[in-house]
């Protein structure tokens, strides 16, 4: 399989802090990857460190067999080709609906108005938001925000969405609608990595499942051994501890 990212003894650290310890790990080409685990693990500092949101302290991270943190690309060129949806939607608040999915494809990718905006409808059609173009985030809830966030991201047509907890900001009943969106895109072969506490999501959609604890990964398998066979003692308690709830 092509691998898109692949993660080569991957560290952090905050000052004295590390974060991330020794992450190996890769995305292939049409996988989503789900990433699990308690707050404080290390999940969203990984997916912000491939993003180049933070910079690594060691360790490589190749996208195409090209290690990004020595290669001559430039950061906002590969980060278009990492689409990013945040937890707290990070929408231009100035910018209307429609605006807010064409400015980096006018900034960024070059594209003139007419392009940006035909695509920009395009990606607002598919999560159910075109009938909103004229709307400020203002105006319209924390669903509808994050679905914007993943039309304004896919505007780009990126290779991989990266997903940071991507419903924990919204309230319980506006959650589905963003699963939805989500499941959408993952049947369509779109390549994503997400950070979630949606159990049922990991274990439902994805084709792999990542457990970290403590700034390491723990167990990376497939959700049927995650869920029903965890090999590890960590996976299983934290699990358990999860799904009592």
């Amino acid at each position: 399989m092509d691998k898109i990212i692949e993660i080569n003894h991957l560290q952090k650290n905050f000052g004295r802090n590390e974060v991330l310890k020794d992450i190996n790990f890769s995305v292939s080409k049409g996988e989503v990857v789900c990433i699990i685990g308690a707050s404080g693990s290390g999940k969203s500092t990984l997916l912000r460190c491939i993003n180049l949101l933070e910079y690594p302290t060691a360790g490589e991270i190749l996208y195409h067999g090209q290690n990004i943190l020595q290669h001559k690309m430039t950061t906002a060129v590969y980060r278009a080709k990492m689409g990013m949806v945040f937890q707290q939607f990070n929408l231009f608040n100035n910018l209307n609906v429609l605006q807010n999915c064409m400015v980096g494809q006018v900034k960024v990718l070059k594209r003139n108005k007419t392009e940006a905006r035909k695509t920009a409808l395009e990606y607002l059609e598919l999560v159910g938001m075109s009938q909103y173009i004229n709307a400020k985030p203002s105006q319209i809830s924390g669903g509808q925000k994050q679905r914007v966030a993943i039309a304004r991201a896919l505007s780009m047509e990126p290779e991989a969405l990266l997903f940071d907890e991507p419903t924990s900001a919204l309230d319980p009943e506006l959650v589905g609608e963003v699963l939805k969106v989500m499941k959408a895109l993952a049947k369509s072969g779109l390549t994503m990595l997400v950070v979630t506490h949606e159990m049922a999501f990991a274990r439902d959609v994805s084709h792999r499942v990542v457990f970290m604890d403590e700034g390491v990964i723990v167990e990376d398998d497939t959700p049927e051994v995650i869920f029903n066979d965890p090999r590890n003692e960590r996976t299983r308690t934290f699990l358990k501890r999860i799904l009592e709830n």
